[in-house]
């Protein structure tokens, strides 16, 4: 797996420096280029069938950037042609210029705010209500703005942050239409950004700030707790019974090293247990190293990975030298870690212009252990990137049986590297990877499926596992 270390971490490396131009041709050819001589899925996805319509949609977007900014009106024509590609890998945005948006005070405390809910029962609006961010660290009363009516206002009533008091607007949200509203949030060096707040029932998930749980007037219910709280955990394990042990990784973030010595430290009480439950749902993935400290496990045979390609072209072999130091200086592998990885650039740097195959790697354990003699993997719709990789080598395994739902279908190609164009204010980010599957049974846009599926109105999941072992 040396050459596949990295494989899915989305790291943000600029690769050349080019002068400011924010008309939108330029941007919008840039686009092109950078895609056309750098995408490691270009020639899968544009063919002899698809170029003329291909070729049909740029003359289209070229025509409509005449004379356009590089604004937000530019950036819908960027989407349309990253739309073409269908690959969630493939990633553009558009950042906003910010503006710095002074922090408004709303003279209330909690008791007032209680009064207010109070009085207006049956007429609030659903976002309305005494509010408390999972860690604690901020609770506040959302209520209709009475200063612009038109806005939903979230009043600190207490914050840990010694930067905030009891009446300042930590964000406001458009009152009318439907969920997610958009609003302003200021974070807690006191800077504000545009966000979206979506609500579901007594929960708001509000990208970059996490969840916030309803307190009042209705208080969130156990299983919206659950949720919310699940989201904000970290790696963890604990034994269920006697019978299952649980592992809980929401993210592949994680080096080997972490999951090896928390494993190590229950390895007695996991080779003593029946059942093994890894719940992965919700997990965005990123390094496929962390695989072999749970691999042994699930181990019945040898782990067999398949063959990629990496596009070999000057932008991305730079990129990858960047990844290479940054993982180096930020501590991430070791220099004998790193040490195939540029042996491996090195004789890319050799092929330039060619999709460079990196051929299948397997993984042998010495033994394959008579506990646990059952595995369950918990995954879920918003299981993507690495996350997949884990399935992949999970399902080769006699142990194990995939519970829950589809994966999200984003692991066809790889490796994405940041593009520096020439307006700052856009971002392109292109995966330099193919992997072999994509020539018999790709999965990007459809995922992998379950074995047992679980009902959308099934909420314990672990439970669920637990008694269709009891039923076998």
């Amino acid at each position: 797996m040396a050459n596949r270390f990295f494989l899915c971490i989305f790291l943000l490396f600029a690769t050349e420096s080019m002068a400011q131009n924010c008309e939108c041709s330029a941007v919008l050819a840039t686009y092109i280029q950078k895609t056309e001589a750098n995408y490691a899925g270009f020639q899968d996805k544009v063919t002899t069938q698809t170029r003329p319509r291909y070729e049909r949609l740029l003359d289209s977007l070229r025509t409509a950037a005449r004379d356009l900014p590089g604004d937000k009106q530019c950036f819908q024509l960027v989407r349309a042609y990253k739309r073409f590609f269908k690959d969630g890998h493939f990633q553009v945005s558009f950042n906003t210029p910010e503006v710095t948006v002074p922090i408004r005070t709303i003279s209330t405390d909690e008791q007032q705010a209680k009064s207010y809910f109070d009085a207006h029962v049956g007429k609030l609006h659903p976002l309305e209500g005494i509010w408390e961010i999972v860690d604690g660290s901020y609770r506040v009363a959302l209520m209709r703005d009475p200063q612009q009516p038109d806005k939903m206002a979230a009043v600190v009533l207490a914050a840990q942050n010694k930067k905030w008091q009891v009446g300042m607007v930590k964000f406001e949200a458009a009152a009318s239409g439907p969920s997610p509203y958009k609003g302003i949030y200021w974070a807690g060096d006191l800077t504000s950004s545009e966000r979206t707040f979506p609500l579901e029932g007594n929960l708001l998930n509000v990208p970059n700030s996490g969840y916030w749980v309803r307190q009042y007037p209705q208080k969130a219910t156990p299983d919206e707790l659950a949720k919310a709280q699940q989201a904000e955990e970290e790696f963890h394990v604990k034994a269920i019974d006697k019978q299952t042990f649980y592992v809980r990784i929401p993210s592949f973030g994680i080096s080997f090293e972490m999951v090896d010595s928390v494993l190590k430290a229950h390895d007695a009480t996991i080779r003593n247990s029946s059942h093994l439950i890894v719940d992965i749902r919700d997990n965005f993935g990123g390094m496929n190293g962390s695989f072999p400290a749970i691999l042994k496990y699930l181990n019945t045979n040898t782990f067999r990975d398949i063959h990629s390609h990496f596009r070999s072209t000057p932008d991305n072999l730079k990129a990858e030298e960047a990844m290479i130091d940054r993982a180096l200086t930020q501590g991430w592998i070791s220099a004998k870690d790193a040490k195939p990885w540029q042996e491996s650039l090195a004789k890319n740097r050799l092929k330039v212009g060619q999709m460079v195959e990196y051929p299948a790697d397997t993984m042998s354990y010495g033994e394959v252990l008579p506990y646990p003699q059952k595995v369950a993997v918990l995954m879920n719709e918003n299981c993507y990137s690495s996350a997949e990789y884990f399935v992949f080598y999970a399902k080769q395994s006699k142990k194990v049986t995939l519970f829950g739902n589809h994966t999200g279908g984003m692991m066809d190609y790889g490796n994405v590297r940041e593009h520096e164009l020439p307006c700052k204010n856009f971002e392109l980010r292109l995966p330099t990877t193919r992997t072999g599957w994509v020539d018999y049974a790709p999965i990007d846009n459809v995922g992998f499926q379950p074995d047992v599926q679980i009902p959308s109105s099934e909420k314990d999941w672990i439970k669920f596992v637990q008694n269709y072992w009891q039923s076998k």
